[in-house]
């Protein structure tokens, strides 16, 4: 004999899902979206294949719900999003489905996202291409639309270490020379710039003779 739908209940806490009884005993919970999509009812009986359909309707519910509250705070990248789902579990065909619909409707877009974030970083706290490169890496960015992103932005590495290291100088005009020069080494190099474009920066504000030891 199949069970029987006793009861559908909203849950108080999440008010988009239901609690669905069997028999008379609570056996899980859904979303109320899933509910209506299956025409779920008191009375109705559960084959297995039905509950099935049902409960991967539900994780791909899940799965968009889940995507659409995390890519509503800021702009993210497809790995950002496929990490954020991995997360909750998910089948991996539920994860690629749902991957695919966002890309297709343009809420992901990674070459979107590379240059805005390169953008960003330029206009809030500038860093080498080297840095803008590692942290694109890691946020899952594929190597193509990474260095089509910073080819556009034509980023010149020795002038904005050297633009940088003045305003740090500027703003520490107080620190004697050799103080100053060992600083704003470590500040360029944190910035994600190389040794020899750091103190090239360096050479060119503190003279020929400057060592950064």
């Amino acid at each position: 004999m199949m069970p029987q739908i006793t009861a559908l209940l909203r849950q108080k806490k999440a008010r988009h899902r239901v609690s669905v009884f069997l028999d008379g005993e609570f056996a899980f919970g859904l979303y109320e979206e899933t509910a209506l999509l299956h025409a779920l009812k008191k009375g109705m009986e559960l084959s297995g294949a039905v509950l099935d359909a049902v409960q991967q309707s539900d994780r791909r519910i899940h799965a968009r719900f889940v995507a659409e509250r995390y890519l509503s705070t800021r702009m993210r990248s497809e790995g950002e999003l496929r990490k954020r789902l991995q997360r909750e579990e998910l089948p991996d065909d539920v994860i690629d489905e749902t991957i695919a619909t966002f890309l297709r409707v343009q809420l992901i877009d990674d070459a979107a996202y590379a240059a805005a974030w390169i953008r960003d970083r330029g206009r809030l706290k500038p860093r080498s291409t080297a840095l803008l490169r590692r942290e694109l890496r890691a946020r899952g960015v594929a190597e193509g639309i990474i260095e089509q992103a910073l080819r556009e932005e034509e980023q010149d590495d020795s002038s904005l270490a050297l633009e940088l290291a003045r305003n740090w100088l500027e703003r520490h005009a107080s620190l004697d020379r050799d103080k100053a020069l060992r600083r704003v080494m470590g500040f360029l190099q944190r910035r994600g710039f190389s040794v020899s474009v750091a103190y090239e920066a360096v050479r060119r504000l503190f003279g020929e003779d400057a060592v950064a030891d």
